[in-house]
């Protein structure tokens, strides 16, 4: 059975809030491995010095290191929007010596602006808000529990220097981890929406240096001039899928951002998104033609209907690869033109979609007559960043950028679009209830719109290819 080391960190706060941010700015939620990790650090750090946090600390937190990790926290909300602040820099000195001096002088003058954005935690009547981090490991493997205790009991912080915490630890079964209270946040396979970072082999040492670099940040050069020496990142970490027990799973998906030769970002216009979708599912079937996933028993019929999309089977039944070329979206006044494309295959075939990934990457893509390119773009694999997040993410609002082609023609009557709007949610495995609304014209402004005649019967919308040009086309709202 299995068994964990477990670190709880308590949120001692009536009304508990957590300022960590993941990449990009973004609130994370739920505390990530890594930023428990070091703050066990920091706590062994404040509890032991010199030669007895060599001897006592450093053994049993590289213990922690590379064992894989599940979080229990408690349900999370960020009830508020954004809010920024002006904090003072550390240049008190300056102020009172130039009132010394008789020099009117100012803080406003030095102060830098800062974002907030806290994530509010659920209480559920219990006393505290607790975020438990599971770090799995073989029954009575641990020497290290008395030393990894007292440095959990150490923690005095989580996030932000205000988020205060008190911090325990335990070896708990799997049944005694079962019963914690809160969502369970495991490392998942399969392309899950929650990104958390987790602490590797090196990531120890990739800290301590670190810290020695940031008290080592101010220097003297040879004349004896101060000189600053930026701290660097740390990189000594894994980005891993976390997914609760009560999500469903998510579609596994990548994405490819489209550079030019010279390295800078490739843009298509939106109306011609099918003709990268084109490029992209002809290099996908050349050269996975040329190197199958070695699962694949029969080729041939593989490419023609996974990968070409070729359908045999019942459209509600049929497997296959999506090609989808991105429009920029996330701000009203955003260029919409394509610079990313992504790549979804059906649930559980990670597998497959990583090995594509690799035979994708650094690839350029092969113009066709309709694209009436001299140098096509090159596929550039690429962690989703904003844009591509807006596409993935889980929501319980969701519109389209491009118009739905329905699996039929409305004839103009609002019931029938109704059934046939309802067979595509089917088709596309959205089983949960909703309500929908339709339109010709998109949420997202400059997206263009479903219909495919301007009022001068001149083409217009969203090229289509000739097969479903007698296909109703509308634009979804579903909540």
């Amino acid at each position: 059975m299995p068994t964990y080391f477990v670190v709880s960190i308590h949120f001692p706060d009536p009304l508990p809030s957590f300022h960590g941010r993941a990449a990009g700015g973004e609130p994370e939620w739920p505390p990530s491995p890594l930023r428990i990790f070091q703050a066990l650090l920091a706590g062994a750090a404040a509890r032991w010095k010199g030669s007895r946090f060599t001897e006592i600390a450093l053994p049993a937190i590289r213990w922690l290191e590379g064992r894989a990790a599940e979080v229990i926290a408690p349900p999370a909300h960020a009830s508020r929007t954004p809010y920024r602040m002006y904090v003072p820099n550390n240049a008190g000195d300056l102020m009172v010596a130039a009132w010394a001096r008789g020099v009117d002088a100012s803080i406003a003058e030095h102060r830098v602006e800062k974002d907030v954005r806290p994530t509010w935690l659920h209480v559920n009547g219990e006393k505290s808000a607790t975020v438990h981090c599971l770090f799995s490991m073989d029954a009575n493997e641990c020497s290290h529990v008395e030393a990894l205790t007292a440095a959990a009991r150490s923690i005095t912080h989580l996030g932000w220097g205000l988020d205060m915490t008190v911090g325990n630890a335990a070896i708990l079964s799997e049944k005694e981890a079962a019963d914690l209270p809160g969502d369970r946040w495991r490392p998942a396979d399969d392309s899950a929406s929650t990104t958390l970072r987790i602490p590797i082999k090196g990531t120890l040492d990739a800290l301590i240096s670190k810290h020695n670099a940031f008290l080592n940040r101010i220097g003297r050069d040879s004349q004896g001039n101060a000189t600053f020496n930026p701290v660097p990142p740390l990189t000594a970490f894994r980005v891993v899928g976390y997914r609760r027990a009560t999500d469903p799973p998510v579609r596994p998906s990548i994405v490819f951002e489209l550079r030019n030769d010279d390295e800078t970002r490739f843009s298509y216009p939106q109306a011609k998104l099918i003709h990268l979708a084109g490029m992209v599912r002809h290099l996908a079937i050349k050269l996975l033609g040329d190197s199958p996933p070695q699962e694949i028993d029969n080729p041939a019929d593989w490419l023609r209907t996974y990968v070409a999309g070729h359908c045999d089977a019942p459209a509600d039944v049929h497997r296959q690869l999506s090609y989808l070329p991105l429009p920029s979206i996330g701000h009203p006044h955003t260029d919409p033109a394509v610079r990313r494309v992504m790549i979804a295959a059906p649930l559980g075939d990670d597998r497959i979609l990583r090995h594509l990934a690799m035979l994708l990457d650094g690839r350029q893509l092969i113009p066709t007559p309709e694209t009436k390119l001299d140098r096509p773009p090159t596929l550039v694999y690429a962690r989703p960043d904003k844009v591509a997040g807006r596409y993935a993410k889980a929501a319980a609002n969701w519109a389209t950028v491009t118009p739905v082609i329905l699996p039929g023609h409305d004839d103009h009557k609002p019931g029938k679009t109704r059934k046939l709007i309802e067979k595509a949610l089917r088709q596309s495995g959205i089983d949960l209830p909703c309500e929908y609304e339709w339109s010709a014209f998109s949420h997202f402004p400059k997206s263009l719109s479903a219909h495919k005649y301007d009022r001068d019967k001149r083409p217009t919308g969203y090229i289509r290819p000739s097969h479903l040009l007698d296909q109703t086309a509308v634009h979804l709202k579903l909540r």
